[in-house]
């Protein structure tokens, strides 16, 4: 019984400290947000762009939400998700810009005819 007690103990420490040395990549990623209702944030890792969307409040949140890349090609739109975020709850995706609209990102929520946008990031 004691040895199984130990072998235990063992295997919660190795997860445990396997858990502390690699943080998680959400941690380690740097976004740039706006808004308060529904949260706006973006982020990118090379020509690949990430927008995440947090409904802050009880009541649903509906619209298009997308992602814009602009560059020497001009503007590329994509509508990531036309429909209803939940009350607290958050849509989250990644796209990758295509060539030619590689020089900035920015993410977009269009709800009741108004566009609420994010921080642009430079790719």
């Amino acid at each position: 019984m004691k040895k199984v007690a130990h072998l235990a103990l063992a295997a919660l420490t190795t997860i445990s400290l396997v858990g502390l040395a690699s943080p998680s990549a959400d941690a380690a990623t740097s976004w740039h947000c706006s808004g308060k209702l529904t949260k706006r944030c973006i982020s990118h890792s090379g020509t690949k762009v990430t927008v995440k969307f947090s409904n802050t409040t009880s009541r649903s949140a509906k619209g298009q939400f997308g992602v814009t890349c602009a560059g020497s090609g001009g503007q590329d739109a994509k509508v990531l998700k036309d429909g209803t975020i939940a009350g607290y709850d958050t849509f989250s995706k990644s796209y990758q810009c295509p060539k030619g609209f590689r020089d900035h990102a920015t993410g977009w929520q269009m709800s009741n005819g108004k566009v609420y946008r994010t921080p642009a990031v430079k790719l």
